[in-house]
């Protein structure tokens, strides 16, 4: 059994400024980027771009789940961005990203990185859970939110 808690590391947990959904996809893509599990930076932001421009990852309720695994990636990395005032994202519901769960998992990793994906938007359709990870102040307060899954 995968547990998301085992993935999610503190340093890859972002508050973000910015309202832009290119913007917000460099800057995160740059720090999973950083990661040792990324092994070709420029190959995988190369990737995640061309995944999202196939069709938005804007699920709805406020969340993005930009994803993509590539021969670039050795491992699973998970980053998650909050945002305060929203960002424009072309989701599905015309409504502003405020939750932003950027997936990168290698090629042969696919039953594993279907099983995260699963389990963040069985996790976000809580809106309780949604609401304290907008309220949440740090990495901590973000990561207790998936302690039990």
């Amino acid at each position: 059994m995968i547990y998301l808690k085992d993935y999610i590391d503190p340093s890859l947990i972002f508050f973000l400024d910015k309202d832009n959904k290119n913007d917000v996809m460099e800057e995160m893509a740059g720090k999973l980027a950083q990661s040792p599990k990324i092994l070709d930076n420029k190959e995988f932001q190369k990737a995640l771009f061309e995944r999202e421009k196939l069709m938005s990852t804007g699920i709805g309720l406020g969340i993005a789940i930009p994803h993509v695994k590539h021969k670039s990636v050795a491992d699973i990395v998970i980053g998650i961005g909050i945002s305060k005032k929203g960002i424009e994202w072309e989701s599905i519901d015309n409504k502003p990203v405020r939750l932003v769960f950027m997936i990168a998992g290698a090629e042969n990793q696919h039953k594993v990185y279907l099983q995260i994906l699963s389990k963040i938007i069985l996790a976000l359709k809580k809106k309780d859970r949604r609401e304290k990870l907008l309220n949440a102040k740090t990495p901590g307060d973000v990561i207790v939110n998936f302690k039990s899954l």
